[in-house]
């Protein structure tokens, strides 16, 4: 789970009087590559974010099919997994193991190795809740055509960027990785449950419109009615969906932007008191 991984050492880094930086699409690029290998070599990555949302699918298998609800929803599951509690926990180990602190001080403009941590985690997210998807379809008669595919790619972007980014912003003020986990499991749960990712419950009129505007059911609702979509049925996305979650990923990333840590929580420790 901890990101122990230091910042590599290139000629780049360690003699800019001869050597040249790429440019910032390059830097960018690579760093993106190199955060997703990071995520990707994580055994627990792998197996929540992949497995478990799979897992969850074949158990809800009826008379050999899944229907759109479901695998919208498994989707969803490995999706915000990973762009929320895998994410954000890792970031906040890296920031209190210093390793944050080492990145500023190198060459790498500081927002290139931020907005890379960030595309790097929709990669993946991106990639789980594909998954998901794609077993429902092959394994499951899941429905689906090119059109309803790329509309349940738009909604997983929009969807993967808004946890990400909210989840960078509230890194900020989590003291410690032991914290970290409680703290995004506290918040997590009570969301994916009211919003019908783990299965439908029955909760007042109030509750669900308040879904509505979290970032979870605007996943799931957008890719449910992608996966539905065939001509001449109405749009292929939900309006009310796309700004949702176009509104967090924004909000979520401004207040990255304001708040972000690249040092780590010091403790405030007490000074003995003096014998009198």
């Amino acid at each position: 789970m901890t990101d122990i991984t230091q910042p590599a050492a290139t000629p780049a880094m360690t003699d800019t009087n001869t050597t040249r930086l790429p440019g910032i699409p390059g830097l960018l690029g690579a760093q993106i590559a190199y955060q997703a290998r990071l995520l990707l070599a994580n055994g627990r990555t792998v197996v929540v974010g992949l497995g478990l949302p799979v897992i969850l699918l074949i158990t809800a298998v009826s008379h050999g099919h899944v229907s759109a609800l479901t695998a919208a929803s498994r989707g969803s599951f490995g999706l915000t997994l990973t762009a929320w509690n895998t994410y954000g926990i890792r970031l906040v180990a890296a920031r209190e193991a210093g390793i944050l602190k080492r990145w500023k001080a190198t060459p790498l403009p500081r927002s290139a190795y931020f907005l890379a941590r960030i595309l790097a985690t929709m990669l993946v997210a991106v990639a789980a809740g594909a998954v998901t998807i794609a077993v429902g379809v092959l394994l499951y008669h899941t429905p689906i055509t090119a059109t309803a595919a790329l509309g349940v790619l738009i909604v997983f972007i929009l969807g993967a960027a808004a946890w990400a980014a909210t989840a960078t912003a509230l890194t900020s003020i989590i003291p410690t990785v032991e914290a970290a986990g409680a703290i995004m499991i506290a918040i997590y749960f009570p969301v994916i449950i009211i919003s019908g990712v783990v299965g439908q419950i029955s909760e007042p009129h109030w509750l669900h419109t308040l879904a509505s505007y979290l970032p979870a059911q605007p996943v799931i609702h957008g890719a449910t009615v992608a996966l539905r979509y065939h001509a001449g049925s109405g749009p292929l996305l939900p309006a009310h969906d796309l700004i949702v979650l176009a509104a967090w990923a924004l909000g979520g990333l401004i207040a990255a932007v304001a708040l972000f840590r690249w040092e780590p929580h010091r403790p405030t420790q007490r000074r003995p008191s003096r014998a009198r």
